[in-house]
């Protein structure tokens, strides 16, 4: 019973120094203080970075292009193919086995894209003619994330069609919570745009940062992070848009050099407006991690 008691006393001398019990030593560790981010920053800055390294972001594109094209023209599954404007002449395929191969295999060469773009715009790294396609592994693991960042922003159609295809319940109990619980996918994009900072973290080779961590610091950010990312995927759409309608006129019939033109360019412009949201997480992640007005994110 004596060794029982000095135990606890041990434990509770242990809670006792340097924190309370009440906050199981949580508090051992520094408060996180959030940064605000400028709005103005956060809705601008992404397209002065777009303006200022215009050339680079234009040859990288251009390079990055090609085998974007080539690998859609060759499998089926160019932008020609899901238009309108689709020919007999052209090759297109039904496959969606086949499309599975080629959405990963777009995401890696968009990915690989992105790292350059990166690494040039933001680190001065060049890459000579040699080494711009050699795969390296960050290229792997950017692509790994990407995907993680695109399925989590799918949340919303999952919940979509799970409320869809639900048969309701009697048991309004059960109705309620299928709802609230089915819900919450449509508020993942939400959340998860306070952590596209972290994308930014990695293609840096910065600091390791907790989600947690990031979570608290980006606190306060929700709206500036909405209406930068809403302006971004506005423009892309007026200028995809806009793209598709000038192909209109473009015949296709009889040359397949005028689908492939169209695939080039169409992977181009894609290109260099994706380039957008990498801008716009390393404004985040410029200001949440330190660089501007956030100190040093690492203490």
């Amino acid at each position: 019973m004596k060794d029982f008691i000095a135990k606890l006393n041990q434990l509770k001398q242990k809670f006792s120094d340097g924190c309370g019990w009440r906050s199981l030593c949580l508090n051992a560790a520094p408060a996180v203080a959030p940064v605000r981010i400028p709005v103005t920053q956060l809705i601008f800055r992404p397209f002065g970075i777009f303006a200022d390294r215009f050339g680079l972001l234009l040859r990288l594109a251009a390079l990055f292009a090609l085998p974007i094209t080539l690998l859609s023209v060759f499998m089926g599954f160019s932008y020609i193919c899901f238009t309108d404007y689709r020919s007999a002449y052209f090759f297109c395929s039904d496959s969606q086995g086949w499309y599975l191969v080629y959405l990963f295999a777009k995401i890696f060469l968009i990915s690989a894209f992105l790292v350059r773009w990166y690494d040039g715009a933001f680190l001065n790294r060049d890459y000579n003619w040699k080494n711009v396609f050699l795969p390296t592994s960050r290229d792997f693991t950017t692509a790994a994330l990407v995907c993680f960042y695109l399925l989590l922003n799918m949340a919303p159609l999952l919940s979509f069609y799970l409320l869809y295809v639900r048969v309701p319940n009697p048991d309004w109990v059960v109705e309620i919570t299928y709802f609230a619980v089915v819900s919450i996918g449509f508020v993942v994009p939400f959340m998860l745009m306070r952590f596209y900072a972290l994308l930014a973290v990695f293609l840096s080779g910065g600091p390791k940062v907790s989600p947690a961590w990031l979570w608290a610091r980006s606190k306060g950010n929700n709206l500036g992070i909405i209406l930068s990312l809403f302006l971004i995927i506005i423009v892309m759409l007026f200028i995809l848009v806009y793209f598709q309608h000038g192909i209109a006129g473009i015949e296709v019939e009889y040359a397949d050099w005028s689908g492939t033109v169209i695939e080039y360019f169409y992977s181009l412009i894609l290109l260099m407006l994706i380039s957008l949201v990498i801008n716009n997480c390393h404004v985040q992640k410029e200001y949440l991690l330190g660089g501007k007005d956030g100190n040093n994110a690492a203490d």
